[in-house]
């Protein structure tokens, strides 16, 4: 009677692994390639490189800074963005937020960071995204100093 018993188990055991099993179509009645593609989920954009205080700052390496800055009335923030092109790949960059000046309306600084890439990497023009929130903004600013040791700063109106 055991070995009925187990014997009916495995049966019903097997009978019920089957039960939520979809067959595969048949190989003619595959999904559309294209139709597939255009489903695929989207492909995420690579992480950003952290800035490593430590190293010294490359940003004057940066070329093509094309920044923009902009108060959003509705959060109070003074954003910041904009692109540049790194001379290699793999460069980390940052905007960090600096201090206010005295004048009325003041000029916000921000430090632009950038760090080379160590070992060997790919000789090739890289576009980096650059970008920076500020909460609390002021109603109004004279312009956003954009600071990088070595070259001119960049004045940003805001706008």
């Amino acid at each position: 009677m055991n070995k009925a018993m187990m014997t009916a188990a495995m049966i019903v055991a097997v009978g019920l692994a089957g039960c939520g099993k979809k067959d595969a179509p048949p190989a003619d009645q595959t999904a559309d390639p294209a139709a597939t593609a255009a489903t695929a989920a989207p492909v995420a954009a690579p992480a950003a490189i952290p800035i490593d205080p430590a190293k010294p700052n490359a940003c004057n390496k940066l070329a093509d800074v094309k920044l923009a800055a902009t108060i959003d009335a509705a959060t109070k923030t003074l954003k910041i963005s904009g692109t540049a092109n790194a001379p290699v790949a793999g460069y980390a960059t940052a905007l960090q937020a600096g201090p206010l000046d005295k004048m009325n309306p003041p000029n916000q600084i921000v430090l632009l960071r950038a760090n080379a890439p160590d070992g060997a990497t790919p000789q090739v023009v890289t576009k980096v995204d650059l970008s920076l929130d500020i909460p609390n903004a002021l109603p109004a600013y004279k312009s956003v100093r954009i600071a990088c040791p070595g070259v001119p700063d960049i004045e940003l109106k805001v706008g």
